[in-house]
């Protein structure tokens, strides 16, 4: 089994290496919100699939050993340190590098199908050994499955929603509506609701530098309070912050709001309460009695 594991993930590790070398950085975009939810779900239901029917094949036995396990951290932790070696560029920045290191990813490496399969591997093995320990009779079982299932979702919805995040940033001006931002590569997009500034708000210090300032803001005709640090959320995926504004004037002809889309960033929250709530039936279990007794 040890051998044939080795066999796998040496495949695995060659096989990206070569689609990285070949097609460049793994396309996030395409695997886009819902599309990336939906193939995590079609994901789980595969290894739910194989541990109920298969369990006992190889395929899952290889999956479940711990020379998976030193696989996949091993390729997890040197996907790290990679990434604290080399500079970590924008998409821009990466094209005008050249090299093997370009080539292999380094200066966008969460980005490479090397991380990528690694990733994968990882995700794959802790979701197996998860299914493995639900599936085994005791109230115990829970403690186990909590941290791990939050674990993998808090690390899928992390990883994937970091890559489908989109920042904007529009300027809201106070005598005519606007929806047109820009992305952080300066692309205009345009948003399905203009924006307008309708009053606005500022404290001053003694010395005159800004203290606190606010703005009431039309967004689609809807009013909408915005201070720094007080994000408005328009929906479930998409906050408003405000950032900057017209200091030109003493009564400020515009404002500047910024616009965090992160499709799933409450499916990460939800992996990281899962991992709280378990710690805290491994605490209030206390010490494996049985263990202790044994020593």
């Amino acid at each position: 089994m040890n051998l044939k594991t080795n066999l796998l993930f040496i495949a695995l590790l060659l096989l990206s290496i070569v689609v990285q070398c070949v097609l460049g950085n793994f396309p996030f975009a395409f695997f886009a919100f819902p599309l990336d939810v939906l193939l995590a779900l079609l994901w789980i239901g595969g290894m739910v699939y194989m541990y109920k029917e298969k369990r006992f094949s190889q395929v899952v036995r290889l999956w479940l050993s711990p020379q998976c396990t030193y696989w996949t951290l091993g390729w997890l932790l040197a996907g790290c340190l990679i990434i604290g070696l080399f500079p970590q560029l924008s998409v821009q920045e990466t094209a005008e590098k050249s090299g093997i290191f370009s080539r292999l990813g380094c200066y966008n490496f969460m980005s490479s199908w090397i991380f990528v399969m690694g990733l994968f591997g990882l995700l794959t093995h802790l979701g197996m050994i998860t299914l493995k320990r639900g599936f085994l009779p005791g109230r115990n079982r829970w403690r186990f499955v909590l941290n791990h299932a939050g674990l993998w979702l808090a690390l899928f919805a992390g990883f994937i929603g970091s890559a489908e995040e989109q920042t904007l940033r529009i300027p809201v001006f106070r005598d005519s509506p606007n929806n047109e931002a820009f992305t952080e590569k300066g692309t205009k997009v345009f948003l399905p609701k203009s924006l307008q500034l309708t009053d606005f708000t500022v404290e001053h210090y003694p010395n005159g530098s800004p203290r606190h300032f606010s703005a009431e803001v039309s967004v689609g005709g809807q009013p909408v309070h915005l201070e720094v640090n007080h994000p408005y959320a328009a929906n479930w995926a998409e906050d408003y912050y405000l950032t900057s504004y017209d200091v030109q004037s003493p009564q400020p002809q515009y404002c500047v709001v910024q616009i965090v889309r992160e499709p799933l960033k409450h499916l990460m929250w939800l992996g990281i309460v899962m991992m709280l709530c378990g710690s805290a039936l491994l605490f209030l279990a206390g010490p494996d009695r049985r263990r202790m007794t044994s020593n």
